[in-house]
């Protein structure tokens, strides 16, 4: 039972991974070199060299692109999220009280 609401978890953090991926991807707040992750990520699956071929070792060679692919969208997910809070964190507007405002 506990084996089975794992999995569930991980497969619904792969979901979420994919969706903020495409969301940040069409942002345009987030900066050019980190939308290259997820082309990169692409043409990684697309492309035929890999790093275990599909060929040699049947179907260890897909999984090796899904664990690419899903970490370099892993990666490009959590640089988005910390440009994004950096980003609020440095746009904050400040006010300078005088002594009088104050009491």
């Amino acid at each position: 039972m506990v084996l089975e609401v794992m999995r569930i978890f991980r497969f619904l953090n792969i979901i979420r991974i994919f969706r903020n991926s495409i969301k940040y991807l069409y942002n345009p707040e987030i900066l050019f070199r980190y939308k290259l992750i997820p082309a990169i990520a692409f043409f990684y699956f697309i492309i035929p060299i890999d790093l275990l071929p599909e060929l040699r070792i049947l179907g260890i060679g897909l999984i090796d692109d899904f664990f690419v692919v899903y970490s370099l969208l892993y990666w490009f997910d959590s640089l988005c999220k910390k440009y994004i809070e950096k980003k609020q964190y440095i746009d904050t507007e400040y006010k300078i009280k005088d002594e009088e405002e104050e009491t």
